[in-house]
Order: C-alpha cells, then structure tokens, then sequence
C-alpha cells in the first residue's frame, strides 16, 4: 500500500518539484522498516517455501474491489477520508491470468491513475489464503474472509493501516465537473511549446531567475494533441496527461500532482491551485540552455528553496 494515510498528497508538490525527485512514489517509511522498493518476488517464493504447499484457488480474488472502509492508525473511517470518498481511495481488479490493476482518484481533480500488479497466492499459518500483489517497487498482501477483502502492506507492520473492500460489479463514478459537448471545441491554441516568463511561489515573483536559473529555463511545457505533455522542471523532464474541463480551461495531471491551464492575454498560465503560477510565452524552439554546467556550480543546499536572490515584486 502506498502509505496513502501518512502524507498530505498534494501540499508536498512544490517542495517535491525543486528537490530534484523525480520518483511520484509516495510513502517514505521512518519507520526502520524495509521499504516497499525492496520487496522482491524471490521474498514471496521464500514465504512459499516457509508456509508448505500452495494453494493457487484463486477465484475467491477475481474481479472488481473497491474500498469502503480504512483503519488509519487504529481510527476507522466509513464515509471520507482526507477529503476524498472512501471509493477513490482503492478499487482493485483481479484477472485470471495473474495481473492486477490497482486504480485511485486521489488526484486534486479526481483525475484516475492506475497501477499494474502481478500476483502469486500462498497459504499463511492457520492455512488461509493469501494474494500477494507485486509491482516493481511495492508488496501488497490481501485475505478474503467472509466476502470481505482486507488489504495491508506487510512492511508496515508498526503502523499498520488497513483497508477494507466489498466486490462490486460496477466501480463507483467519480463525479467530473465538466462542460458539455467539449469532444467539439478546438484546443489547438494550447498546443505546441512554451517557455516560461514570470513565476508566482506563494507571495514570492520571478521574472528573471530561480537561484541560478533563468526563468525561461526553470519551466518549459509542451503540450500534445494525444492528450499528453511534458513540463522540463529545471531540465528535467516529467510526463502528464491532459483533458478540457471547459472550453477555455484544461487540466494536466501526474499521480497526486496536476496543473489548472488557461490562456490569458496570450500567455498561458499554470497553476497547481497551491500557491505555484506559471505564466508561459509560446517559442516555436525552446531556448538553448547547458543545465549540466549550471548544475556543477551549484553548492549542495537547495538554492531554489532559498534563492540567494531578492525577489521582485
């Protein structure tokens, strides 16, 4: 489980973009635990050598969860949590041929994400089963009893938050604010590539530099009609998707993080919604800039977190 219940998802993102992280994974374990990047399928195939035979009876697990219940640090929560119906939080869809899809709706805008998982079962040591979901950099461990499925993450153990799904035939709808009749407006005048001009950082402005960088190098988008993009974020490079929300508004979205845009006086304008705005100009190329012989001049704190600059107003 993504330690959804110990971070405040979007409240981070600014910190997070000048950090130079590019990993969106959430859930940082002080707890002296393993990580969930650590958990490899060699550890399950070592758990099923410890419990004895397996049991591969699989179709207590297969088809469609979806959470209606959370225990976060002992509290339990029936209706929301963090603001967000229980039913965004996990929905789960178990296949016969060894993949799952693990799906949320945790963005601001209730924009999906889904995750890819395999799965093996073995059996615990009171003999019951357990489907273990694994992905590259997370182990989630799910039991069915009574046609209730509990879901953990075995690396938490401390602190374990637990979360509890009903099958479902059909996952609820997440409700989208969104105008009518939007597969019919031409967005072209969003499309292309834009560098930007002027940054707002709470009660901060930059129109000239972010610490060593110049503006125009700090933040650049590109825009795609497949309803993709990539902003280079002090040259490095992050993938999003885009949809209109209005005729004159789209949003752009990654994980936990994403962008209202608009057009204004020919500028376009991103905001996280946040405290971070960013006015952009369109360039048919973007500007040429060595971000490598910028970044060996740099000293080891964060100059963008503290710019060494005053900042104008």
């Amino acid at each position: 489980m993504r330690k959804f219940f110990c971070f405040c998802i979007s409240a981070v993102l600014l910190a997070g973009t000048f950090c130079g992280c590019t990993s969106k994974n959430q859930g940082d374990n002080d707890s002296g635990q393993p990580t969930t990047a650590e958990v490899t399928t060699e550890q399950v195939t070592a758990t099923e050598a410890e419990t004895g035979p397996v049991d591969n009876s699989a179709s207590p697990f297969l088809g469609k969860w979806e959470t209606y219940k959370v225990s976060v640090n002992g509290e339990v929560y029936e209706s929301v949590y963090a603001g967000y119906p229980l039913s965004s939080i996990a929905k789960l869809v178990i296949k016969e041929d060894n993949t799952a899809e693990y799906i949320d709706n945790l963005n601001p805008h209730g924009k999906e994400r889904v995750l890819e998982y395999k799965w093996s079962i073995t059996s615990d040591k009171n003999g019951s089963d357990v489907l273990h979901l694994l992905s590259p950099d997370e182990r989630l461990d799910c039991v069915v009893n009574q046609g209730e499925m509990t879901m953990t993450n075995p690396d938490m153990s401390d602190e374990t938050d637990i979360y509890y799904l009903l099958s479902v035939s059909d996952f609820t709808e997440v409700e989208k604010n969104t105008e009518a009749g939007l597969d019919k407006v031409d967005f072209s005048r969003f499309m292309g590539k834009w560098e930007a001009s002027h940054v707002t950082m709470g009660e901060e402005e930059y129109d000239e530099k972010l610490g060593e960088y110049p503006v125009y190098a700090a933040f650049r988008l590109e825009l795609k009609k497949d309803h993709t993009a990539e902003m280079s974020i002090i040259g490095d490079i992050q993938e999003y998707e885009w949809e209109p929300e209005t005729k004159d508004q789209l949003y752009m979205w990654s994980d936990y993080e994403g962008f209202v845009i608009k057009i204004e006086s020919g500028s376009l304008v991103i905001d996280d919604e946040m405290g971070l705005v960013i006015k952009l100009k369109k360039v048919n190329e973007f500007t040429e800039y060595d971000f490598e012989a910028v970044g060996d001049s740099i000293p080891d704190e964060n100059i963008l977190l503290e710019p060494e600059e005053e900042a104008t107003t």
